[in-house]
């Protein structure tokens, strides 16, 4: 799947890191989810060239991501979304691995805005918090609650994954694609990795409600995801979750995608082993 993308990624124009960060950064947006199967992206990418610059670095368009939540021990960034607070936040460190490099991030939902603060650190710590994370998060924490004491929060879950990067080429919107995803419960020992298999996630990032992207999904009958805060997903997945109604339409949403995958797959085998059948069939003729 990933050359089948690559391929079709070959007919973009491309732009820059620093070019991105100059023009569509983004800490502050409006975020608009999509889930998709690998067909409808493959069908989706061909429609966005037109509007959309790939983001390259050093000769590569696909990068792969690692990210580590963290969360307080009764889940409480969790059940903020679960329970539908209209401030919600989310605490991770990222590290970009083709790149080497790591972020420890906080991102705050107020309504329909996010907003994202973060920083670098070294790449070696990646996935557990420091003190300089703690006074980092405490900081930022008190400032938006208005001085209220922050959680202890410690890693919760770990998220591997590759991704795409598209910007509009007038700027107004950015797009992060996902697949390739993997989960993993950090809190318990003997836990397997829950393997998203043929999920796609896009992502709009802009400062409009309505966008490009939005447009290009309607003439394939795609709809936003209602309620689709990916660590919550994952949380829910590694069987964490005590309530997860917010959740349901969503998983409803992926657990299609996952079945259709399986049934390409009994399809593809029932095809080949047709083809083997035929091909044995010619010989005994000949």
């Amino acid at each position: 799947m990933k050359s089948n993308y690559n391929n079709k990624l070959q007919s973009f124009s491309t732009l820059s890191l620093t070019e991105l960060n100059a023009k569509a950064s983004y800490l502050k947006r409006i975020d608009t989810k999509f889930l998709l199967n690998g067909k409808q992206f493959a069908d989706v990418l061909s429609d966005l060239k037109n509007d959309f610059q790939v983001l390259e670095i050093k000769g590569k368009k696909i990068f792969s991501y690692d990210n580590v939540y963290m969360d307080s021990e009764d889940y409480m960034f969790y059940n903020q979304h679960q329970n539908r607070e209209k401030t919600r936040t989310k605490i991770r460190t990222r590290y970009y691995v083709d790149s080497n490099l790591a972020f420890f991030e906080f991102k705050q939902k107020n309504n329909w805005i996010t907003s994202k603060y973060r920083y670098e650190f070294p790449a070696e710590e990646h996935g557990f918090m420091t003190k300089g994370k703690k006074r980092f998060f405490e900081w930022v924490w008190q400032s938006t609650y208005e001085g209220a004491k922050a959680p202890k929060i410690t890693p919760s879950i770990k998220t591997t994954y590759k991704r795409i990067t598209l910007v509009s080429k007038d700027a107004s919107e950015r797009l992060t694609i996902d697949f390739d995803i993997k989960t993993l419960d950090l809190r318990w020992d003997n836990t397997s990795e829950v393997n998203l298999k043929n999920l796609v996630i896009i992502e709009s990032k802009t400062l409009k409600k309505w966008c490009k992207s939005c447009e290009i999904m309607k003439t394939h009958n795609i709809q936003k995801s209602k309620s689709c805060s990916k660590y919550s997903l994952w949380v829910v997945y590694s069987w964490l979750a005590k309530r997860y109604d917010t959740f349901k339409e969503t998983m409803e949403e992926i657990k299609s995608i996952r079945m259709d995958t399986l049934k390409n797959r009994t399809r593809d085998k029932s095809s080949f082993a047709q083809k083997q059948i035929n091909k044995k069939e010619v010989i005994t003729v000949k």
